[in-house]
């Protein structure tokens, strides 16, 4: 991730601008990199060094303006429930998706620590991670998406890697999420922006300055007994408080309300009119995303939807029209569930037509909303057409035949449910040929409802004759096998005289 550059001992006062540091005169990072600090406040300092703390600390929590809010999280002891990410990579790319802050945050462990890493320095490393989102997601820096959708976070390193298309935590990732869930870091009684950057492999705490945790020389704390709140303190301030919290936001051990939706299982990447070969799973979850198994919520009707595409972004060029009728999502047994200890389960679930980038939305009375990550639905195979063709034709010189034939529709294949083959009204090109091998086309021949089509022979000699589809939406093209047709000529002998 990308934060504030680090700040050298000097005296100096900072100034913010426009939202931009200033120490002595000398930009030195962004606003965001120093909590939310007012459009022109000035602080004197005896030491630069400190000066992200003082700042933080002479300005206080609490600035941001509830006019200029995005998900505007509210909160520094129980972690918001979702965040607003902005992807800039996978289907979804341009959009703005709304996350279950649970899974954004072990997505991007996998993203930025690695799954080895010692266990101590990945947990402090889940509560650098999730403190930068929460933090972010309570105070908008006034970021939009081209459709006018405001934005916490940025999926790149611009704030922290999100890609769940290509990232999946380990069990250590996830471990140490979970174990830090609650735990935050204050500076001088201040919520802050927990930047960390990878920094060099060189002894625990020597490239401390404050305000980063250099995760490859936490892992040496780590390695060394160091355990995380002593890392967090050794990197951000040896003063800093790192309090464990309760995350219910009563009473220690009391219930915890339901108050959102989270997909537990999720379908990836799918065909047209396929059941998901993993069907949703979507758990009623408190706000630390534990599963709600009983009491109130536990049994909330969940209902899958499909999200709509978004539109074409201000100023682009406008896209084909949508084909009707619309992909459709359907699931046995409809498409509303009732959580039951918590979860509810979906079968059948499929998507009837193209799209790229669908993204599933479980949303139920009285909850937050949750939406899958995206995946896309292709158009199954099409299989080709084949020809039932009439036996070699006999026929004598100068009558005429009629011969039939009928183009057959390929069998579904298991598991697809889509709509039967048009075999009716479908044009088919007759050819013939004296050899077998060059072929000439002579009519164009239409189905009636059921396939079949007919045609007439009267010959001079022997011809081989074969029917041509050029295929369509629902068939592959066909060529039938040739029929040949035997002219027998008759002599009539009479006496000589």
């Amino acid at each position: 991730m990308r934060g504030a550059r680090r700040l050298h001992a000097a005296a100096a006062f900072v100034r913010v601008v426009a939202g931009v540091v200033l120490v002595g005169g000398l930009s030195v990072g962004p606003l965001e990199s120093i909590a939310h600090a007012g459009p022109s406040d000035v602080v004197a300092f005896a030491g630069a060094r400190d000066a992200l703390v003082s700042v933080a600390t002479a300005l206080g929590p609490g600035r941001a303006d509830a006019a200029t809010q995005c998900t505007g999280w509210t909160s520094t002891t129980v972690p918001p429930t979702t965040i607003r990410v902005y992807r800039t990579t996978g289907p979804a790319a341009g959009t703005v998706q709304v996350v279950p802050f649970g899974d954004y945050v072990k997505v991007v462990m996998a993203a930025e620590w690695g799954a080895s890493a010692p266990t101590e320095a990945l947990k402090a490393g889940a509560v650098a991670v999730k403190q930068y989102g929460w933090y972010h997601a309570m105070y908008w820096r006034g970021r939009s998406a081209p459709d006018g959708s405001c934005y916490d976070v940025v999926d790149s390193n611009v704030d922290q890697v999100y890609s769940p298309e290509t990232k999946t935590p380990a069990q250590t990732e996830i471990d140490a999420v979970d174990a830090t869930w609650t735990v935050t870091v204050l500076k001088n009684s201040a919520f802050f922006a927990t930047h960390y950057d990878a920094g060099s492999n060189v002894a625990c705490g020597t490239n401390a300055t404050g305000w980063y945790l250099y995760q490859l020389s936490a892992m040496n704390c780590a390695r060394s007994g160091m355990v995380a709140p002593d890392i967090l303190t050794t990197y951000y301030d040896p003063g800093a408080q790192v309090l464990p919290g309760d995350g219910t936001g009563g009473t220690v051990g009391g219930p915890s309300p339901a108050v959102a939706l989270a997909f537990r299982a999720q379908p990836a990447d799918s065909v047209a009119g396929v059941a998901f070969a993993v069907q949703p799973v979507v758990a009623v979850t408190d706000m630390n995303g534990q599963t709600i198994t009983s009491g109130t919520g536990s049994d909330a009707q969940v209902t899958l939807s499909l999200v709509p595409p978004a539109g074409p972004a201000s100023g682009s060029v406008t896209p084909t029209p949508a084909p009707t009728p619309a992909p459709a999502l359907t699931c046995t047994g409809g498409l509303t569930r009732p959580a039951v200890a918590g979860i509810a389960t979906f079968t059948g679930c499929s998507i009837s037509g193209v799209v790229t980038g669908a993204v599933l939305l479980a949303s139920a009375a009285n909850l937050v909303p949750a939406s899958a990550a995206p995946f896309n639905v292709a158009a199954p195979p099409i299989l080709p057409a084949s020809f039932a063709m009439p036996p070699t034709a006999v026929i004598t010189w100068a009558q005429t035949a009629t011969l039939t034939a009928r183009l057959v529709a390929p069998a579904p294949l298991p598991g697809v449910s889509l709509p039967a083959p048009v075999v009716g009204g479908v044009t088919v090109h007759l050819e013939r040929s004296v050899d077998a091998v060059s072929w000439g086309r002579v009519a164009d021949l239409v189905t009636d409802a059921t396939g079949t089509l007919t045609w007439t022979e009267r010959p001079a000699a022997n011809v081989y004759d074969r029917l041509v589809f050029d295929g369509s939406a629902s068939m592959g093209a066909a060529i039938s096998a040739p029929v040949r047709v035997l002219v027998r000529r008759i002599a009539i002998l009479r006496p000589d005289n």
